[in-house]
Formats: structure tokens, sequence, C-alpha cells
């Protein structure tokens, strides 16, 4: 990204900031967006920060990911003038000392809503979805029951609720303050005393109930002043504020510069979208890239529920290798590979056992979910602990291995049992123990593995671990109509029952040291050369057709669905591209593919290739 360069959306946002005017900016994707937003913070510094420190406010910036949270911070020189924050960390700061009003908001909002949505499928008839929605309505009534008893609630950045302990998920936290901006005056008073200026970044991505409600707190045109920034272009998560506006009588701002892309790039990204014509507008102006789009005959899925075979799915990879050669990008540390779902991805890094297991008929979404992220209970002690452990003592990196246990082990907490031992004496021990973990780690079970490390200390099991390593294994086989309340058992059964084979694969894509992603995990990110594969039956998600989005004539016309979720994880994937786009393509007709593409203007004859 260049330096900072001021343009004319900048300076529509100061005039903004002067005349106490709400405002929203669209910045497509490589704008410098975060630049306009810190600029506007910094303006506000210099020209309200005196005032807003003697009335002990602040400015409230909420971005979307720790990560922003940090670099804002840093080029902010850590001031704190600025509360910057995580959406849902904001809004607990402000809505959890209100206790009475949580449970309030529980009792007669989110919980009835919650019963409501689960009591519509219940069509009293005994299938197996009308039966668990009985079951849910059922719990959810009894955990309604029991929150006159809880003494404090709390927010524990979980995903799912335990109201009868008092802990909230993250749908929790946004339903309640969504229910205070909407119901209490006196919140969106207290809101615009404490911030005079509230500004939102990658606005696409908040929640509508929050986006409704600052716009509430916000509505004349004075201070409070709310300023959003982001692009309805780049939201590709769930009821989201894609399409953000600003209070009425805001100003709606359009950033059509691009820092990041090659000219060849945003050419491209130009002609797929019409709402904002970019151009390039610093170094990249100069930069010599490139996109080329390649497509491959998709067979016909021989596989079960309409998808490939292992056979076929083979074949796809090898199709794959081969575009990747005939580009020249074999090997190269400097191309990132983005899939719509991990299955491709599994397979190439050889994880498809444990793809199948955390996806297959053990697996809740609620699992599938956790192993996505890397922080399903039964992985994280690999991820987290183990893997390290292993290839640092494999690599004899000594102080490596120093430093995860006092992190992580009860015999080596620097302030546990052992504080008072000489040095040598558990360098020495330790050694030992990484000998045999070696050993438990190339001849046993996950199971074997997770033992020893609880048994030895090496490892803080959490309460769920516990549980499951302490029953016996099931013996009975499996039925969903009678075991599906309990399948999470048979999931670490299964899990426990594998070796460490696909562990270190697994761990390497989660911690981010393959060119493998997905695409909906690089939103925000940036690199030089970028592939994105498009294959509609390996993605088996009748929520995307690509096929249908990019040539609707040859697919068919593609659902509103999808034609909005598509185009934008497209934009998404497209623009993450410094320089040289690639796009390898499965279709059933690549000559057809390659001509309506050429006819809508998307690219060229020379950018198209059919392998």
């Amino acid at each position: 990204m260049a330096t900072r360069v001021s343009t004319d959306a900048d300076e529509a946002v100061r005039k903004c900031l002067t005349e106490h005017r709400s405002f929203a900016m669209i910045a497509g994707a490589g704008s410098g967006k975060t630049t306009s937003l810190v600029d506007a913070l910094a303006e506000i510094r210099s020209t309200a920060g005196f005032s807003l420190r003697q009335n002990g406010q602040r400015v409230a910036c909420i971005t979307f990911t720790k990560r922003a949270v940090s670099v804002i911070q840093q080029r902010l020189g850590f001031d704190d003038l600025y509360m910057v924050s995580t959406l849902h960390s904001f809004l607990w700061a402000e809505i959890g000392r209100f206790q009475r009003d949580i449970r309030e908001a529980l009792e007669h909002h989110r919980l009835p809503a919650r019963i409501a949505k689960a009591a519509q499928d219940d069509t009293g008839k005994p299938t197996k979805t009308a039966r668990k929605a009985r079951e849910e309505v059922v719990r959810l009534e009894n955990e309604l029951a029991g929150l006159p008893s809880v003494a404090k609630f709390v927010y524990e950045d979980i995903a799912f609720s335990d109201y009868r302990n008092g802990r909230l998920s993250h749908d929790d936290v946004i339903e309640i303050a969504g229910y205070f901006f909407r119901e209490r005056q006196n919140f969106r008073r207290l809101i615009g005393m404490r911030y005079p200026f509230i500004f939102v970044d990658e606005a696409q991505d908040t929640f509508v109930p929050i986006v409704e409600g600052l716009n509430r707190t916000c509505a004349s045109p004075s201070l409070p002043l709310v300023g959003y920034f982001g692009d309805p272009w780049q939201q590709i998560y769930e009821g989201r504020a894609g399409n953000f506006a600003p209070p009425e009588g805001g100003a709606v701002i359009t950033k059509v510069e691009n820092f990041r892309c090659s000219p060849q790039v945003i050419e491209f990204l130009n002609a797929f979208r019409t709402d904002v014509k970019q151009y390039a507008a610093g170094s990249n102006a100069k930069v010599e890239g490139s996109v080329e789009l390649r497509l491959v005959q998709a067979e016909t899925p021989e596989g079960r529920r309409n998808r490939y075979s292992e056979e076929q799915l083979d074949r796809s990879l090898a199709a794959m290798d081969q575009a990747v050669d005939a580009w020249g990008w074999a090997g190269r540390s400097d191309v990132v590979q983005l899939f719509l779902v991990r299955q491709m991805i599994a397979r190439r890094l050889k994880f498809s056992g444990l793809q199948q297991l955390f996806t297959g008929r053990y697996a809740s979404q609620r699992a599938q979910d956790e192993y996505e992220s890397g922080s399903h209970y039964l992985l994280k002690p690999f991820i987290e602990v183990i893997c390290p452990l292993v290839r640092a003592s494999r690599d004899d990196r000594g102080r490596e291995i120093v430093d995860i246990l006092r992190r992580h082990s009860t015999t080596y907490d620097p302030h546990g049992s052992n504080a008072s031992r000489k040095l040598k004496q558990m360098v020495d021990k330790s050694r030992t123990q990484m000998e045999r973990l070696i050993e438990v780690w190339d001849n046993g079970t996950n199971r074997d593995i997770l033992e020893y490390c609880v048994d030895s200390g090496l490892l803080r099991q959490s309460d769920r671990l516990a549980e499951q390593l302490a029953r016996s294994p099931h013996t009975e086989e499996y039925d969903d109509d009678v075991h599906s309340e309990t399948k999470g058992e048979w999931l670490a059964d299964s899990f426990f029952s594998h070796t460490s084979t696909e562990l270190f694969a697994y761990h390497d894509f989660i911690s981010e040291h393959t060119p493998y992603s997905t695409q909906h995990g690089v939103k925000g990110e940036e690199y030089p050369n970028v592939l994105v594969v498009f294959d509609d039956i390996e993605a088996g998600w009748n929520q995307y057709s690509f096929s249908k989005l990019l040539t609707p004539r040859v697919a068919g016309a593609p659902t509103e669905g999808q034609l909005e979720r598509g185009r934008k994880l497209a934009y998404v994937c497209f623009s993450r591209a410094e320089k040289h786009l690639k796009v390898l393509f499965f279709t059933p007709s690549p000559e057809a593919t390659r001509d309506e593409m050429i006819e809508r203007g998307l690219l060229k004859e020379d950018q198209i290739f059919i392998s």
C-alpha cells in the first residue's frame, strides 16, 4: 500500500467533521480506507482533542478484528483519546454495567425470539427436525425460567450461550445491544455523551441492529456524529449491514482510488463491478500485472450427493497442478491459492481424514465451526502445545521447548509446585519427557498422546477434554435417532482412535503456514500473486454458483441470493491481487464460457485459455 495521499474523499470527510455531519465513505478494495479513517481520527484530535479531554470524552473507533485494533492504535500513537475496539468488546463495555437491563432484554426479547424461531421448525410430526425443535424449545424455556437466579451475566467471547450460568455469546451481545439502542433513550444519550465522534470501520460487516442503533443515536445534524467506512461489495457474512448508510441528512462519500492493485487487475475489477470505477493512484500505477483465466472441463460428478468421487478429486488436483505449471507458479512462496471450501485444501495438504471427521455424521455445526477456526477442544491442545513441542524437540530448539512449557504446562509453570527446583533438574526432566513424547507421537493414537501429555503435566486439559478421556469408548453402533444429543462422544472416540499422521498438516494450515486459504478467509489481506479456484461441484454449496454468476447464459441465471453472495465473494478474491491474478474455472462448457465472458467484456480473448 502506498504512503498517505489526501484525496477528494478525504477532503469531503474533513468537511463533514467541520460541519458536525454524519457520513458514510464507500471505499472499494485497495482504496486506502484505513488511511482515510486514521486521518479523520487525527483531524478530530487536532481540532477538538483538547475540549474532548477536558470533558472526559473520547472518540470511538469500532473495527472488525483484533489485528485491525492493533494497527489503528499504533498509527494513532496509542493515544487514550481514542477508544479503539472490536465491535463486541465495545458493546459489552457499554452494556455490561447494566445487569438488570440485560436480564430484562433476555427475558422480554432475546430468549422469547429464540424460542419462537425454534418453534417454527416444530411441525408436530415425529420427524428428526421437529423433535430437535421441540427439544430446543424446552431447553430455552428452562433457561428462561432460570434467569432470575443468575447472579451476574458475563461475555466470554464464545459462540454459544449458557444462560443458566450467565454466559453470553457473540450473538447475545449484538441482540442485547440492539435492544438497548432501540428501547433505551437514556442508553443512546449516554453513548452520545461519552463518544461525540463514533467511527465504524468495515461498516458493511457490522450487524444491522447496531447500524440502526448508531443512526438513532446520531440522528440529529450535530454531535454525536457517526462516520462509516466500508464497501458494500466486500460484505460476505450473513445478517450484516451491507447497504449501510448514514442517518438521514448524512453525506455519502465515494473513494475511487486504488493503491493496491496493478492497472490490469483494476481494469478487470471495473469490468466486474459497475457502481465504482477505480484507478491506480499510487506507485501501483507503474506495476506491470496480468489477469488470466484458464478453463477446465468439469466432470460429471460420480460421488454421493452429486459430488466428486475420490478419483475425480485427484484428477481435479492434477488439472490444477497443470495450470499452476503453465503459469510458472509451481513451488513459489509468493502465490496464495484460494478455494471456496476446505475439501480440496485438505486433500492437497493431506488432512482429509480430519476434514471428513469434523464435517461428517458425528460433527455438529458447532464442532465444524470450531474445527475450521482451530478452537475445537480436541484439536486445540495439538495446535497450541503438542505439535509445536514435537517439532521443537525434533529440531533441538531447547529454548522454544522451555517457552512452550512455561506457558502451557502445569509441571513447568514458573509459579507452580516445581518453581523452587533447580533449572538443570527441570531441563533434564523436559528432555526425558520430550523423548517419550516423540515415541508416543510416532507409535500411539491421539488418545495415547493426550493422556501422556496430561499425566506428565505437559498440558493443562480443559474440562470437556477431561470428561471425554475419563469415560470408556462407545461399543454400540451409532444411531442418529437415538444418539444425536451425544454424538460429540462418538466424534471424540473416533478422533482418539486416529493417529497423529494428519495433525502437522492441519496445524500448518490453521497457523497460516501454507499457501492455501479459503476464499472467506482472505478478506482484508493482499498478496502479490493470487490464484482463485472456482469449482461449483467441488464446493457443493447451493448458496454459491460461480458458473451462473460469471456465465448466466451458459449456466442459467443465478438466484438473487447466489448473485449477491457470489459477486461479493468473487470481488473480495479478485481484489486481493497486487500484481497478477489467475483464475482456474471448472466449467461443463469451456468454449461457450469463454465466448460469453468475452462478450460480457469481463476479459479479452488473449486472457482466456482452455486446458
